[in-house]
């Protein structure tokens, strides 16, 4: 198969990739911050291994979007300009079309048995409102507090307003 740059992959290095930059933005990291990083923010559901950390960090180094540094003696990985431009236009994509990312929810569901599917979407329905929860107790999240404030009451009424569609219990 030919790859031009057409074909590119439109998120360098992946997922890993793509967060790594994000992490860079912040400032130098290691590899092994990075895969700490993932773990926490998933809650300990994914902890990438050094086989998907280390390939995504050495693609960003030869694509010129991050560079390799030196802090303590050990190895990190620094944002280039050309990583820093990359990331804009990931930031873009992610506002344009970030509701289309929901959606790849319907993959994981196809693969979900159809008896654990109720439970399945429960479940999620639980970590959304978790996640509401955090952004009400947290002010990293969401910094500005007009607009944390603005955020829940959408939430609110979205969620009143689903109620309703699903009308009474069924006996």
């Amino acid at each position: 198969m030919v790859h031009n740059r057409s074909s590119r992959r439109r998120w360098p290095g992946g997922l890993v990739g793509t967060y790594a930059l994000h992490m860079m933005s912040k400032g130098p990291i290691y590899g092994g911050e990075l895969a700490q990083r993932i773990e926490e923010l998933t809650r300990g559901a994914w902890r990438p291994g050094a086989g998907a950390i280390y390939p995504s960090l050495r693609g960003l180094v030869a694509r010129g979007d991050a560079r390799i540094g030196r802090r303590d003696g050990r190895k990190v990985y620094i944002l280039t300009p050309r990583g820093a431009a990359r990331l804009k236009e990931v930031h873009a994509r992610i506002r344009e079309r970030g509701g289309r990312f929901a959606e790849l929810r319907n993959l994981i569901l196809d693969m979900v048995e159809p008896a654990e599917r109720a439970a399945f979407l429960l479940d999620q329905l639980h970590r959304i409102i978790q996640n509401l929860e955090e952004i009400r107790r947290s002010s990293e999240i969401v910094p500005d507090a007009r607009v944390r404030a603005r955020t829940l009451a959408r939430a609110r009424t979205e969620l009143r307003q689903g109620i309703a569609r699903l009308g009474p219990p069924r006996a």
